[in-house]
């Protein structure tokens, strides 16, 4: 006599036990392993896959090109969709650098006195690479989850600087109070989970007294994309949010966007008042900065 266990009922039809095979196999095609986990996580390396199985990567070649200091320049593909202009991707960093030395200008700090720094979402070094001069006498870090930039940046701008790849879950491997300024350009433009996290995260590797600057979207950067059409048609030509009415502003505390799908990647906007609020839980909020960062406000904290 043949006995179906599969769900326990004994009086389960050929068929139905057919099915339930086949759900099962599928269920365990969707385990999960530490290496699905976790590549779910960052982006590796630029590798390759031998016809073997196995993966293999190697450090960069020498930069084509390398800007009025020496430092080479990224290619194309590693800009993040900044400028594919050599002279235009430099200037754009360059103009975060120059109002990042404004705002800790004006805060008393002195980039110049061997501090720590860190670039978070730092890509290929658009921003870090203009610190160069006060990289010599303090520690500048750059970390980002897409390891062929870090890859790199890593072949080409260490020294003066140092990088790692970092992963999406809210953990960086430096002690407590390493770091006098974080900062973090367009990164939670595009977070969604764990920001309370990362905040405490920042909130733990910053020394007393510290800064951390991270641009956002918010009601002001609505109110440039109802204005400004050529900005608009730059926001859409990465098409995000193509069918949004931006004459409506900010209607809600937070709103986001997904691009495709998945979810995997997601535009986020958040009332100022929101982040006020919530972000004050962790830091002083010392000051917003509409259109520091193009079209984006930058939020100024400071840790008490």
């Amino acid at each position: 006599m043949t006995k179906y266990s599969l769900t326990g009922d004994s009086r389960m039809k050929p068929r139905a036990r057919e099915e339930a095979h086949q759900t099962s196999a599928e269920h365990k095609q969707l385990q999960l392993g530490a290496n699905d986990i976790l590549s779910s996580l960052y982006s590796p390396v630029a590798y390759t896959r031998e016809a073997s199985g196995k993966l293999v990567w190697n450090r960069p070649g020498a930069a084509e090109t390398r800007d009025a200091e020496g430092l080479p320049i990224p290619p194309v593909e590693l800009r993040m969709g900044h400028s594919e202009n050599d002279l235009d991707f430099l200037a754009s960093g360059q103009r975060s650098a120059a109002w990042i030395r404004r705002v800790m200008a004006r805060e008393g700090v002195d980039l110049t006195k061997g501090i720590g720094v860190l670039d978070w979402g730092c890509a290929s070094g658009r921003v870090l690479r203009h610190f160069a001069k006060e990289a010599k006498q303090g520690e500048f870090w750059g970390c980002d989850e897409y390891g062929p930039c870090v890859v790199w940046a890593k072949a080409h701008l260490s020294p003066p600087f140092k990088f790692m790849t970092c992963t999406a879950y809210p953990h960086l491997p430096f002690e407590d109070g390493k770091f006098t300024l974080i900062y973090g350009l367009s990164v939670f433009t595009h977070i969604l989970h764990l920001q309370d996290m990362w905040l405490m995260e920042f909130k733990r590797i910053l020394a007393p007294g510290g800064y951390a600057l991270f641009s956002i979207h918010d009601e002001y950067t609505k109110e440039c994309l109802a204005n400004d059409e050529n900005l608009r048609r730059l926001w859409l030509g990465h098409g995000w949010w193509v069918d949004e009415d931006f004459s409506q502003g900010l209607q809600n505390d937070v709103e986001v966007t997904g691009l495709g799908k998945s979810w995997a990647q997601v535009t986020a906007f958040f009332r100022q008042d929101w982040v006020r609020r919530e972000w004050g839980q962790y830091f002083d909020v010392v000051s917003f900065e509409p259109r520091e960062e193009t079209y984006q406000t930058v939020v100024v904290l400071r840790k008490p």
